[in-house]
């Protein structure tokens, strides 16, 4: 009984363990299970699974589980601020899921799965995803210096059909290239980089043949900043040997107007220089600033602009909620994510409000913070540290009221349930091993009676002993021997009634 009773334990308790952890695996069969990508070009990665009834669902990417709640607990990619701007949810079926993220960095390598949600809770994550490596373009020269190579560290999945050549700066219209080299001859010195088809404005660095090269680079290419805040930006300029610069300045990609003669600029850039260091400074930031600025150079010989240049992206900040805490049926549990349209450096440190008064002692991570009890309900907006000032609009927060009865069965009441069976699973064991014991300790006592003589044939009874009998059974056994009872030895009485002290029976 003992051993059942255990094995039974060890059941219910492996069954409850699988049930908490409330995420089941499902199988999936992606387009491409590898992908190799331009930096800063855009990728769709397209996973598939049978029709389960899903609802909603979400992406995750493992190498980012340290900015999770818990580790084992996957998030929502959307919220994360290291893809601000950048990630979404392109199509979403009953039974195809894609992901697309744009401006692709060289962090964004790494294994991408999901999570798929059912109408009434069940989690299930992918036991498989897509591995993606992002990759730069690269001009290298043989060893005879007279082959020049546009080339990747890994192979491109949607291979490049033609190959452009630029040379300081410039299209060379007249050479269309398929297999990523060019042939230089003795006098075609200069600064030279490669793009591929379909992605011209991704260009290579550029490298140098020979001594009569511009060459213009910019230490940051993506700047990310907050509507209404300031920024700058350098570029590092080296004209050709023996040449000197007459006029430097910044423009927009749109056009070579230098920016001090912009109407939309006026009073609000400057220009700083220091050695061959050419920084931009701007304030007051709107969005309509976004876009990509150059650094040109001109001399009596050539005119030249560093290209690409650096692109400005001026993001306001927005509080979202979890898509799946919205679709979920019971919000016991929200995540907020206070969101930008772009990356912002330096990992900022994100400040939360509640009603106006600032968040204290709700849990917080990175860029989210986590609601868990209806009593945080209320309207939520954030901020970065040192720039409180530009706060985010406000986003309601609700806890709708769920009916325990009808709901508790459901989404992430699955925690009550596990603990209920724990319960009742505890309760039968220890009442089987109540009831065992019982059993053995009358069995035992049975049997030592069973084996003694009886020490008197006599029962004193007090008068408050008043008993009343329907039949009394008088049994007797002698050592060593073991009488058959006859007939007689059985006598059935209507009632009796005993009240001397000392009668003998």
């Amino acid at each position: 009984m003992v051993y059942e009773a255990r094995v039974m334990l060890l059941f219910l308790l492996g069954y409850i363990t699988v049930s908490v952890s409330g995420i089941q695996n499902v199988e999936v069969s992606c387009s491409h299970k590898n992908i190799c990508a331009l930096r800063q070009s855009s990728v769709n990665l397209i996973c598939s699974y049978s029709n389960i009834g899903i609802i909603t669902g979400f992406w995750f990417s493992l190498k980012d589980k340290a900015k999770w709640r818990e580790e084992e607990h996957p998030e929502d990619l959307t919220l994360d601020s290291d893809y601000a701007g950048r990630v979404d949810y392109t199509e979403m079926t009953n039974i195809t899921f894609t992901l697309t993220i744009t401006d692709l960095r060289a962090r964004d390598s790494g294994e991408y799965r999901l999570v798929l949600v059912k109408d009434k809770g069940e989690e299930y994550v992918s036991s498989t995803g897509v591995t993606l490596t992002v990759t730069d373009l690269q001009v290298t020269r043989d060893s005879t210096q007279y082959v020049l190579t546009c080339h990747t560290s890994c192979r491109l999945t949607f291979a490049a059909k033609l190959y452009y050549w630029y040379k300081n700066g410039q299209f060379l219209k007249d050479y269309e290239d398929k297999q990523g080299t060019f042939t230089l001859t003795t006098t075609e010195q200069g600064s030279y980089s490669c793009s591929v088809h379909g992605f011209n404005e991704i260009r290579s660095p550029s490298l140098c043949v020979g001594r009569d090269c511009w060459s213009v680079t910019y230490p940051d290419n993506r700047v990310c900043v907050l509507e209404g805040s300031s920024v700058e930006f350098t570029g590092n300029y080296i004209p050709p040997d023996g040449q000197r610069v007459d006029t430097i300045y910044w423009h927009s990609s749109k056009d070579f107007v230098n920016l001090e003669n912009e109407k939309q600029f006026v009073n609000r850039v400057k220009y700083v220089q220091q050695n061959r260091n050419f920084t931009l400074n701007m304030k007051q930031l709107t969005k309509n600033d976004s876009g990509e600025y150059r650094l040109r150079i001109i001399n009596q010989l050539d005119k030249f602009s560093g290209r690409p240049g650096v692109v400005l992206n001026v993001t306001d900040l927005q509080v979202r909620l979890s898509d799946y805490a919205v679709a979920s049926e019971e919000r016991t549990a929200v995540t907020l994510g206070c969101i930008t349209s772009c990356t912002l450096p330096n990992s900022p440190i994100y400040m939360w409000y509640k009603n106006g008064q600032p968040v204290i002692s709700k849990l917080t991570k990175h860029n989210k913070l986590y609601l868990i009890s209806s009593e945080d309900a209320g309207n939520y907006s954030c901020a970065v540290k040192g720039r409180e000032d530009l706060r985010s609009p406000e986003q309601i927060v609700t806890f709708p009221v769920v009916d325990l009865c009808s709901e508790c069965p459901k989404g992430n009441n699955i925690g009550i349930i596990a603990g209920a069976a724990v319960v009742l699973a505890l309760i039968i064991i220890a009442g089987s091993l109540c009831i065992w014991r019982r059993k053995s300790k009358s069995g035992q006592r049975q049997s030592s009676t069973e084996d003694s003589d009886p020490q008197s044939g006599q029962v004193a009874v007090a008068p408050q002993d008043d008993v009343h009998y329907s039949s009394i059974l008088f049994s007797s056994r002698t050592q060593g021997s073991s009488q058959p009872t006859e007939e007689h030895e059985q006598v059935q009485y209507a009632e009796v009634k005993l009240k001397r002290p000392a009668a003998a029976v």
